[in-house]
């Protein structure tokens, strides 16, 4: 892990607020919550970016 972290702040709606606390116990009960919400944000980009790939293959094929 990076020895450097920076510090953010950001708000969640009420409706994610027990998913997030459901996660953290069934996933990521022995780690901190700020461990879990980096986990989740890496995830969720690199699903992102794995989404923007298979697109891009598809345009390839058809365009």
């Amino acid at each position: 892990m990076a020895t450097r972290l920076k510090r953010m702040t950001f708000a969640i709606t009420p409706d994610m607020e027990a998913p997030l606390d459901s996660i953290k116990k069934e996933f990521f009960y022995d780690r901190t919550q700020s461990d879990m919400i980096r986990e989740l944000v890496s995830a969720g980009v690199r699903a992102m970016r794995a989404e923007k790939a298979t697109k891009r293959k598809q345009c390839e094929r058809v365009c």
